[in-house]
């Protein structure tokens, strides 16, 4: 099981989170979404390039521009396309916990 205890945790307000969110990832850093109750998490994650994790509800090391533009359409929220790319660009990836809502950034 990976180690998420050092990371920053943002929960998702939208847009002014998907800001702080892309200054951390801008900067190569890590960061945890928590997301909110009603935000849909669901992915195809073959298609998304996901690893299973530990549990059926974790998915780790996804293909960061794929899997957010996909939760972006899912939920629309656009801001979360425009971390995708930033997430591309910085060479990070996206880990996936459904069970407790949270998309990790990280490289």
């Amino acid at each position: 099981m990976r180690d998420y205890s050092n990371m920053p945790t943002l929960h998702w307000e939208g847009p002014i989170s998907a800001k702080k969110a892309i200054a951390q990832v801008h900067h190569a850093e890590p960061v945890i979404l928590q997301m909110p109750e009603d935000f849909v998490l669901a992915i195809d994650a073959p298609a998304c390039g996901c690893e299973a994790g530990d549990a059926a509800t974790h998915h780790i090391d996804c293909h960061a521009e794929n899997t957010l533009k996909t939760l972006a359409e899912e939920n629309n929220e656009p801001a979360l396309a425009e971390l995708a790319e930033i997430a591309h660009e910085a060479g990070q990836v996206v880990d996936i916990q459904t069970d407790t809502r949270r998309i990790i950034i990280h490289d």
